[in-house]
This record gives structure tokens, C-alpha cells and sequence, in this order.
């Protein structure tokens, strides 16, 4: 039975394929709000928000694992931090940019003085780029749906970046490369998890319960970096934990059965990254799509609902698909993959400075 550790080969995984359909997967949750806004059955959003916390779940375990990877393959502090605001913060700012200066003005239901003159206007690219997005725009989607609501996707980006900081601290302190020391800080994080869960209210402010439950994902993927020797990979494996994982959350409280639905997944994860082979493997030739589909969905469901309408989800989905995919493939070619390439000539500039 392979280990986690012997299937690692370079960028021979699936990630790339697998982040880009939970990407997609959130954008078709999205457009449940944005054709059906209040009229959507109960039932069905609670059935959709679980497993959209599934996808999300994904994002966080193969950012916990990939990040602490990268963590130990950067030579600096600094290095780690820049390259992980050249990932973010890039595709944001040139997103919050086409929103504010170009869609905004097309689509706002006010004056354009009135529009360019607004404080929201005048702080929505800053604050947005700072991964605040909850920001509206005058005028902008007012009459939707889903009103007033831009560009809502983003609001995950924020704990990302915070569980990046908290990664930094854990690989600052040595605990990455030392299993026995790394061991410990799982049982406290266990601890943490289990008495602010049930000792304390908490987790009933939003962004804590966020915080939370993401960071509990993004530290499940780390802790499979760490003893990605002792991991083995096995489809009865994922069978089993994912029929326990069911049974529980079928049967015990969520906050019992979060912990152990996040296991289950991250172990689904693994095995999907790793194990099928073949044609998929070429997949990752293409570029990483994920982030984009992810950033731009959203406008462009409100887009479509503003100048179209009489979507149903699905035909929703099959419009905003294509559309985003264009998006997410000229955001790659066009900003976030020469974003990331800076990092390396910056290293060849200061080594040729410093000699």
C-alpha cells in the first residue's frame, strides 16, 4: 500500500483538476442564490450549503498540504510571504479593478457622478484588494435577486491568508521537520477545536465559527504534509471513511461529526491527488484555473441575472461555466502566472545586487 510520500512526484498530481471543479462546484451552489434568491427551498439550501462547506473543505486541506510544502522550500520568512501575496492578491486587485471602473459604470442604476463620486466607490478597489470584500457599489445589482452583493466568493480569501500567517508561525518555530514537536501542537489544536466548540459560545460569532472550522481543514492538510510517510492510500480506505463519516453525520450532531466529515475528506483528497494516473496527469500542462473560476463567478452570475434573467440554476450554471472558464484562463495566462514568476527574477536581483 503506497504512502502519500512515495506517490509525491514533482507536479505529477491532480490537484489542479480537482481545486478547478470545486470551483466550478461553488459557482453552480452560487447560482441557486442568484436565480431563486428568496424563493429557495429550504431544504435544497441546506442540502447545497453542506456540500459546498465539503468543497470548500477541499480548498483549505490541499492549501494546508501545499503550503507547508512550500513553506519548507522557500529559503526566507520573507520569500514564503511574497509568494504567497503574489498567488492572492494580484488576481484580486486586477478583478476589483474591471468590477469598479468598467462593470460598475455599465451596470449601475444611478448617475455616473453620482457613482464615481460615492466613498463605496472610491474604497472598493483598496478594501476589496485587501481581501475585504463585502464592499457594495452604488447602484450595482440593486435590483437583482441577490441584491447589492458583487463579488461575495471572496470572503473565504481572508482566512486563507490567516491560516498562511499561522503556518508561517508553526514552520518559524521548527515544528513542520519535527514530527515528535508537531505531535504535541496537534493535540493542543485538538484541545482548542473541542473546548471552543463545547465549552464556550463562541463559535455562534460567524467569523470565529469560520475561522475555526477552515483553519481545523487548512491544519488537517498540514498535518498530512508532516506525516505524509505514515499516510497510506488505499480506495477501501476512502470507502470507509466516507461511509463513517455519513453514518455520523447522519446520526450525531454536526458539531461531533465536523471533525470526521473534514477527515474523511481530506483522505478523499489525497487519494484523488495522488492515485489515478494517466491522461489526467495532463491536465496540469494547462495552468491552474481554480482561482480564477473562483474569483469571477460571481460577478458574472449577477451579470447574467441583471441583463438576462429567467435562469434556472442549471442553465444558470451552463452560461456562467464557459464564461468564467475564459476569465480564469486570461486571468492565469495574463496576471497570476507572470505575478508569480516576479518571485524569482526578485531573487536573481538581490543575489546580483548582494555579490
Amino acid at each position: 500500500m503506497s504512502s502519500i510520500s512515495s506517490l509525491m512526484d514533482g507536479r505529477n498530481n491532480n490537484f489542479n483538476l480537482l481545486r478547478l471543479l470545486a470551483a466550478f462546484f461553488i459557482a453552480y451552489y452560487h447560482c441557486y442564490f442568484m436565480a431563486l434568491g428568496p424563493q429557495m427551498d429550504e431544504k435544497v439550501y441546506v442540502g447545497l450549503y453542506e456540500l459546498s462547506q465539503i468543497a470548500l473543505n477541499f480548498f483549505f486541506i490541499t492549501s494546508g498540504f501545499l503550503i507547508a510544502l512550500s513553506f519548507t522550500r522557500r529559503s526566507s520568512l520573507l520569500s514564503y510571504f511574497v509568494a504567497r501575496f503574489l498567488r492572492l492578491i494580484p488576481g484580486v486587485f486586477v478583478l476589483s479593478l474591471l468590477i469598479c471602473f468598467v462593470m460598475g459604470p455599465l451596470v449601475t442604476s444611478v448617475s455616473l457622478s453620482s457613482y464615481f463620486s460615492s466613498f463605496d466607490t472610491l474604497v472598493y478597489v483598496p478594501l476589496t484588494t485587501l481581501l475585504q470584500p463585502d464592499r457594495t457599489l452604488p447602484g450595482v445589482f440593486s435590483n437583482n435577486l441577490n441584491p447589492n452583493e458583487i463579488d461575495a466568493a471572496l470572503w473565504t480569501l481572508r482566512y486563507e491568508m490567516i491560516c498562511y500567517v499561522g503556518l508561517a508561525a508553526l514552520g518559524v518555530l521548527g515544528l513542520l521537520t519535527d514530527r515528535f514537536k508537531f505531535g504535541i501542537i496537534c493535540f493542543v489544536v485538538l484541545f482548542a477545536f473541542l473546548f471552543i466548540t463545547f465549552f464556550t459560545q463562541l463559535r455562534d460569532i460567524a467569523g470565529i465559527n469560520h475561522l475555526v472550522h477552515f483553519g481545523l481543514s487548512f491544519f488537517i492538510g498540514t498535518v498530512a504534509f508532516v506525516y505524509k510517510d505514515k499516510i497510506p492510500l488505499h480506495w477501501l480506505g476512502v470507502v470507509i471513511s466516507a461511509v463513517c463519516a455519513l453514518m455520523m453525520y447522519v446520526y450525531l450532531p454536526r458539531s461531533i461529526a465536523e471533525p470526521f466529515i473534514i477527515l474523511a475528506t481530506a483522505y478523499l483528497v489525497f487519494w484523488l491527488a495522488y492515485v489515478p494516473r494517466g491522461l489526467l496527469l495532463k491536465f496540469n500542462k494547462f495552468g491552474d484555473y481554480s482561482y480564477g473560476v473562483y474569483i469571477y463567478h460571481y460577478p458574472i452570475e449577477q451579470l447574467l441575472m441583471q441583463y438576462v434573467g429567467g435562469f434556472t440554476p442549471f442553465t444558470l450554471f451552463l452560461v456562467t461555466l464557459p464564461l468564467s472558464f475564459i476569465c480564469a484562463v486570461l486571468s492565469w495566462m495574463l496576471i497570476e502566472k507572470p505575478s508569480l514568476a516576479l518571485l524569482p527574477r526578485m531573487k536573481r536581483a538581490a543575489a546580483v545586487q548582494a555579490s
